[in-house]
């Protein structure tokens, strides 16, 4: 039995490099300060944007670059070779934020928040840990009840990853 074909196209390796360059240049040397301070990366997390790595398999139209899923992974990967918080915020905007709302958001929502994001302007945020639920997803108690044209949503959250420093 053979695997999946993991060739590498031109784009993937120009993608893999340009992270692999971008993470050794801009986050490896400043790494440390993060880690030290706490603060969020906000300088760095803008310059991934407009490398296109904020919103990687974001559809062009809405200001990603348009890639597959292994563009993303390998461009993951190299973010978290420098640091791991850096792909981890890589990781919410794309995946948690962005593929979110491109899978269930109206093409208004779509139109109006995913650009933002995809192009590093901006930061997402992501809620799913609640206090007696921890992160299983199945046993949450927060939940969303249509009234009319609207939802409204009644629940309570441990925290919001990016929510400080969210726009």
């Amino acid at each position: 039995m053979t695997g999946p074909n993991l060739d590498l196209t031109e784009e993937h390796k120009m993608i893999r490099d340009a992270a692999r360059d971008f993470a050794q240049n801009e986050i490896a040397p400043v790494a440390a300060h993060f880690d030290e301070t706490g603060e969020f990366p906000r300088e760095t997390i803008k310059k991934m944007g407009a490398l296109g790595l904020m919103g990687i398999e974001v559809p062009e139209e809405y200001g990603g670059a348009g890639l597959d899923t292994l563009a993303y992974v390998l461009a993951m990967t190299e973010i978290a070779k420098a640091d791991v918080s850096h792909s981890t915020i890589m990781s919410v905007n794309n995946s948690l934020y962005c593929h979110g709302i491109l899978k269930f958001g109206t093409e208004e929502q779509k139109r109006k928040y995913v650009p933002p994001i995809a192009t590093g302007k901006a930061i997402g945020a992501y809620s799913l840990t609640e206090p007696m639920s921890g992160s299983d997803a199945g046993t949450m108690k927060s939940k969303a009840v249509r009234d009319g044209d609207h939802y409204v949503i009644n629940g309570r959250k441990s925290w919001v990853t990016s929510g400080p420093v969210a726009d």
